[in-house]
């Protein structure tokens, strides 16, 4: 039980390392050097899943090696499309309860992000960085 709540402890360190890193990315690219928000979001989230990757792999899980790695990308791909549908459907449940102002949606997202950032862990932990 130990070793688990430290990798969620380390894996939630990461996110929010992700997390810096995808929003940096994304306003640097959209105010910096004018790129069409969207485009600039998409790079942000993509550099984000990157750090993400590697700091995963070698401090959350402490994975050796490079065996697997083909198989632990495309197990990292899908583990994203899951973790991303999960926070879109909280989201698409919990829109009605959002009403208006900033604190509704605010809500929502976050209880979205928590949601999701529990089922990326395990999907993480059981099929991608599994010895």
């Amino acid at each position: 039980m130990a070793r688990l709540t430290s990798q969620l402890l380390r894996f939630g360190a990461v996110a929010v390392a992700g997390l810096v890193v995808d929003l940096a990315v994304a306003m640097a690219l959209s105010t910096g050097a004018g790129w069409p928000l969207t485009l600039a979001a998409a790079c942000g989230f993509a550099a984000g899943a990157a750090l993400n990757y590697v700091l995963n792999l070698r401090w959350t899980f402490r994975v050796q090696g490079a065996a697997g790695a083909p198989r632990r990308i495309a197990a990292y791909a899908l583990t994203l499309g899951a973790t991303l549908l999960t926070r879109l459907l909280v989201v698409k449940a919990l829109e009605p309860m959002a009403g208006e102002g900033l604190v509704g949606p605010l809500f929502v997202l976050l209880a979205a992000t928590g949601v999701s950032f529990f089922v990326n862990f395990f999907l993480s932990r059981r099929f991608v960085f599994n010895p």
